[in-house]
């Protein structure tokens, strides 16, 4: 079991990344269905433990959402098929207000938490489902957290909570992966992917 959230977590001071509202998230999405999707599964990260509240996780460009999404099953094959590039949409979202993250991602960040770089990355979700609901709840009243990609820790990521949705919007529908070649061809390239498409 991973460390739990300290006792004295809510008299902390966590660092902040401060999202404006001039920069722009990324999310991968199936096709047909609203990008904007604050689950209560408990199936991810930074889900609720007990579906108390709802999750929105979005990349912080567009390599983080496709390998937080299509990339991060793809691993031991190295290949996706064409028949998921198609199915999965891509969608670029901003915020109405400027969003006040838990940044793990700066210097200091962790520390002041009490905690490491595993919480984001190979702690059980058990435990970061436990440390999403103990920062939701800390004093500071964040809108979210802000974390490195498992899977290229080089790109970021956010878990938004459910009290912010109505400050997300689409700001532009991107259509599915097979339907951005150069895009998809770069991150295909970049990670050694390959498909059949």
């Amino acid at each position: 079991m991973f460390n739990p959230p300290p006792a004295d977590l809510s008299d902390r001071e966590p660092l902040f990344h401060v999202a404006s509202t001039t920069e722009f998230w990324y999310r991968s999405h199936r096709v047909g269905n609203s990008p904007i999707h604050f689950g209560k599964g408990q199936t991810h990260r930074w889900d609720s433990p007990d579906g108390g509240f709802g999750v929105l996780y979005l990349g912080g460009d567009e390599y983080s959402a496709f390998m937080e999404s299509i990339g991060r099953g793809a691993l031991k094959m190295r290949f996706i098929p064409s028949s998921q590039l198609k199915a999965t949409a891509l969608a670029k979202i901003r915020f109405k207000e400027p969003l006040r993250f838990i940044d793990m991602v700066s210097s200091g960040g962790l520390t002041r938490l009490g905690t490491e770089s595993s919480l984001a990355s190979g702690a059980g979700y058990k435990s970061s489902q436990r440390w999403s609901r103990a920062l939701r709840e800390h004093p500071s009243k964040p809108d979210g957290i802000y974390y490195r990609s498992r899977h290229d820790p080089a790109r970021t990521a956010c878990a938004l909570f459910d009290h912010c949705a109505h400050s997300v919007v689409v700001a532009e529908a991107l259509g599915s992966w097979a339907d951005q070649p150069p895009l998809l061809g770069e991150i295909l390239d970049h990670y050694a992917f390959g498909t059949d498409l």
